[in-house]
């Protein structure tokens, strides 16, 4: 398995790690220490006419390390009214008032927000953090309920209502509620938890009327009912109107957005591994000559008529020689599809061993010795041409430094010559009809498209909810699933992507011989090749050697060949295009390991640069609307 595939699969395990994280631990994402109300202390001031005067002190946590503009209050004004359909009962809200004793920005804003008024607390043009205190004032208009007796009239006016609905995500730690009124309550409850819980909180009756609830959290609602004589009020009525209530807090955009954020959350990766997969199937998979062994070509009249196929099994029958006319770099390009600094460095040694230049160790003294290498320019051999990638890498690296250059001299320089080389090789498989288009840009195009999805999921899973939020509504709470989702399509694209730098049928053809090649290179013995040929031989396949990774194997045969030729009397000429820095004589596996470390120096140095010098977000969610009227949900921003 090659180094690329498993750092692929590596990083979609840790991604796919990492959306299960998400999903599992969403419920419970504001964790003790982190966001939260540190207290709630509320005053309701009952009014004769069935209005509410409510002043909220809120002591209000933002995450640790982070920067919000501010809070927000949704105040549920609109809910069903005695399930009869086509009705709404109206919570008018008026008289908005907010400051902040701890200097937090103060600046707000009424807006509609499905069956709730969204009253957004700071500035978009300033930051605050820490722990803040804020106090919102505002009237609700009727509010309590008259409630008629046995003689049908009403002796009873309750105040039943929702301090928080279970559509509050916001942790609360202590919550403290007191009714005023203008008579004593006669009888009160409290209850806390989720949708229909009958857990009861701190209550207690008197003028004024108080409960208490600590540690409620995400999805936990909170009801308070209080009951008064009806003689204390002046006949206080509900406002009930015509039209659809929205009772679910956050109905209307927000709910809409949710089931469409939930949906497309869902649906993003579902879609992403379809229609990717699809088109790695259709258009992905190499294309191949019908009817021929693989490695076979047709003639050139015959090629725009052959048939073709896509994918199947690549046999691969051995090849006494490389691919006609290809040089090692190519080789390596058409391997893995990809133009590698290792292509490059192979491509130095092949230019070596045609004569173009010559390589030489050198051996630095002192204390610790370190192996550099020096590049000398030789006049260009008589008949040789070279191909454009290959004449812009020899003028690279002799660009400015005369005919002689030294490995290290490279290094933090030689990157952006690198990059156009590649591109260049890029474009000469394409000439080649290889490939249709640079295999480059092909998976540079759908991976391109991955990375946004996934950088795009990532920002709204992990920064951009709350902002998402401001825009559908406090009621919305689909970013978790729309960011999760969009990051696994994101990972499906970018990985699927890797695979659409689909060869042409001429270059599956190069890609068996050369696989065949590899497979002379690595079986090779020594008996099969002859002492007059060796020294060549082995220098003409040594890059090609680079660039399949088996130059110790090669080596080895050769050292064997050597060995042989030796015993009869016909020693074996070592190569003058390689100078060794050692002591001893040269022989074949010492200068097949000084290429092999040129090879790997080289990669590095050529790809090296120089060092460097030195939410916003609403944070709530929607639920359970309590038993009692009205309700409230917070979030930061």
């Amino acid at each position: 398995m090659s180094s690329r595939t498993t750092r692929v699969r590596a990083l979609l395990v840790l991604l796919l790690a990492a959306a299960f994280s998400v999903i599992v631990t969403a419920g419970t994402a504001r964790a003790v220490g982190d966001e939260a109300m540190e207290q709630f202390a509320v005053v309701y001031d009952l009014q004769p006419d069935g209005s509410v005067a409510v002043s909220e002190t809120i002591t209000w946590r933002f995450p640790s390390g982070e920067q919000r503009h501010g809070i927000f209050r949704n105040i549920v004004v609109r809910m069903g009214f005695n399930d009869e359909e086509g009705k709404y009962r109206y919570y008018d809200l008026t008289d908005v008032e907010v400051s902040s004793p701890s200097g937090a920005p103060s600046d707000f804003r009424v807006s509609d927000n499905g069956a709730a008024k969204e009253i957004r607390i700071g500035s978009a043009d300033e930051w605050t953090s820490g722990t803040q205190v804020y106090e919102v004032r505002y009237t609700l208009h009727n509010v309590l309920n008259p409630i008629a007796g046995t003689g049908g009239e009403a002796d009873t006016v309750e105040f039943h209502y929702n301090v928080f609905g279970s559509n509050e995500f916001t942790e609360r730690e202590r919550v403290n509620v007191v009714v005023n009124a203008p008579a004593a309550s006669a009888q009160v409850a409290c209850y806390e938890g989720e949708a229909g819980a009958d857990t009861t909180c701190q209550a207690t009756a008197g003028n004024p009327t108080t409960f208490a609830a600590v540690g409620l959290g995400p999805g936990d609602a909170m009801t308070v009912i209080a009951g008064y004589p009806a003689t204390a009020f002046d006949d206080p009525r509900p406002d009930v109107r015509e039209g659809d209530a929205e009772s679910s807090y956050g109905g209307g955009a927000a709910t809409a957005a949710n089931a469409a954020a939930i949906v497309a959350g869902v649906g993003a990766p579902v879609l992403a591994l379809a229609v990717m997969g699809t088109l790695v199937w259709t258009r992905g998979r190499d294309e191949r000559y019908a009817d021929l062994t693989p490695g076979l070509t047709p003639s050139v009249t015959d090629r725009e008529t052959q048939p073709t196929t896509r994918g199947g099994p690549a046999t691969v029958a051995v090849q006494f020689h490389p691919p006609a006319g290809v040089p090692p770099g190519l080789v390596g390009t058409i391997l893995d599809e990809k133009a590698n600094p290792i292509d490059v460095s192979a491509t130095v040694i092949d230019l070596a061993v045609r004569g173009f230049l010559r390589i030489e160790e050198i051996e630095s003294g002192g204390m610790f010795r370190r192996t550099d290498w020096r590049l000398i320019r030789l006049a260009p051999p008589p008949g040789e041409a070279l191909l454009p990638y290959e004449r812009r890498l020899l003028d690279g690296l002799f660009s400015s430094r005369g005919d002689a250059v030294e490995l290290s001299d490279l290094k933090n320089t030689f990157a952006s010559t690198l990059k156009k080389i590649q591109s260049d090789m890029y474009d000469e498989v394409v000439t080649r009809h290889w490939f249709r288009s640079s295999p480059q840009l092909q998976r540079g195009l759908w991976q391109g498209l991955g990375v946004v999805l996934a950088v795009v999921g990532g920002m709204i899973l992990f920064y951009g909810q709350g902002a998402v939020s401001a825009m559908m509504g406090a009621g919305f709470t689909g970013g978790a699933v729309l960011g999760v989702g969009l990051l696994l399509a994101g990972a499906i694209v970018w990985f699927l992507g890797g695979k659409m730098a689909a060869k042409t049928a001429e270059g599956s053809a190069v890609l068996a011989q050369s696989l065949g090649f590899k497979e002379y290179l690595t079986t090779a013995e020594a008996g099969q090749i002859a002492f007059e040929e060796a020294s060549n031989i082995f220098s003409r396949y040594l890059p090609y050697a680079v660039v399949f990774g088996v130059a110790d194997r090669w080596a080895k045969t050769f050292a064997e060949v050597a060995k042989a030729a030796e015993a009869v009397g016909q020693p074996i000429l070592m190569p003058t295009w390689y100078v060794w820095s050692g002591a001893a004589f040269p022989d074949f596996t010492s200068i097949a390991s000084g290429v092999e470390s040129f090879s790997t120096t080289s990669t590095g140095t050529f790809t090296s640069t120089p060092g460097s010098s030195g939410t916003s977000g609403f944070s709530a969610g929607g639920g359970f609307s309590g038993s009692g009227g009205g309700g409230s949900s917070s979030g930061s921003w």
